[in-house]
């Protein structure tokens, strides 16, 4: 075979080449596998968030065939119920969860059933959400607040000046003790010098013990019965009430600080005086909306068809 130099520098070349291209091909294979790594360990963190960390704030109180019933589930309900009937779920939690337990039951045995594949049912669902929609939309952004001209609050303010007098209120303590005998224990103890605060702490039984018994400041017309209010609003500052014996035991009360009832100027009732006059003017705002909706749009009524209708 004839030497040729360059014949020779050629294929040297080409081999060059082709290591490179493996090289680049390894280099592409080994980001493609670092990427897949990340991917995997960002999957893993969100798991690990969502079933370890994320359970500490939102833990699951039951499941059902595999669906989890977690706490914000069961307070998203609660709260959807009248404010009436709260308190008693809120003092029987597993009746309200047994209750959530036999929906979901129901509700996956419906969804595997025909039923949930029936036109006339899917039909009313899309009823239903538009229902919803409308309200939503409505509520949301032709209802909510309603500009109030300052000429018409004025007016009401004039008119209505009862409607913006201030009660007098009182800042109290309170101890709540289950008998006479501890309750004028914790009177004769507080007169000898001992602190109030210290007193709740140790003897109370009312949910204020944690804060030293503190209510803040209450507004007269809060305390039932009038009795014990009228004895409350008597005290001076710094005077402890004798024990009033209620149907949960015996209450005794230390006075603070006392704001005299007295008349809200303008300025001060104008957030009072937009709740009392929102209503009318979301009112008016909707009436407002549906005539400039009406006027936008194209409407054409078949009167001709509506009158053959048969019922």
């Amino acid at each position: 075979m004839k030497f040729n130099p360059k014949r020779i520098l050629e294929i040297a070349r080409t081999g060059l080449r082709l290591r490179t291209l493996k090289n680049h091909r390894k280099s592409i294979l080994a980001g493609l596998a670092g990427l897949l790594g990340l991917a995997l360990i960002l999957i893993l963190y969100s798991f690990a968030r969502d079933h370890f960390f994320g359970a500490k704030n939102d833990p699951v109180l039951a499941t059902v065939n595999g669906r989890q019933i977690r706490s914000s589930d069961f307070k998203e309900q609660m709260a959807a119920l009248p404010d009436f009937y709260q308190p008693y779920v809120a003092a029987n939690p597993n009746q309200f969860l047994q209750d959530m337990i036999t929906k979901e039951l129901i509700y996956q045995k419906a969804r595997r059933s025909r039923y949930s594949r029936d036109r006339q049912f899917r039909k009313k669902i899309e009823e239903l959400r538009k229902e919803l929609l409308i309200q939503e939309y409505v509520r949301q952004a032709v209802m909510a607040n309603p500009e109030i001209p300052e000429a018409d609050m004025k007016e009401y303010y004039k008119r209505n000046p009862m409607d913006f007098i201030q009660p007098a209120s009182i800042h109290l303590h309170e101890i709540l003790v289950p008998d006479r005998r501890t309750a004028e224990t914790v009177v004769s103890r507080f007169r000898a010098g001992d602190d109030f605060e210290d007193l709740a702490r140790n003897y109370s039984q009312a949910e204020s013990k944690a804060g030293g018994g503190d209510l803040g400041f209450v507004r007269e017309g809060k305390l039932n019965p009038p009795l014990l209010e009228k004895s409350v609003f008597s005290l001076q500052p710094g005077q402890i009430s004798e024990p009033f014996e209620t149907g949960a035991g015996f209450y005794i009360y230390l006075a603070g600080q006392k704001i005299s009832s007295r008349q809200l100027n303008y300025e001060e009732s104008k957030p009072l005086l937009k709740k009392l006059m929102a209503s009318k003017y979301s009112e008016k705002n909707l009436e407002s909306f549906l005539v400039q909706l009406r006027s936008r749009s194209r409407i054409q009524v078949k009167q001709e068809n509506l009158n053959k209708l048969k019922f």
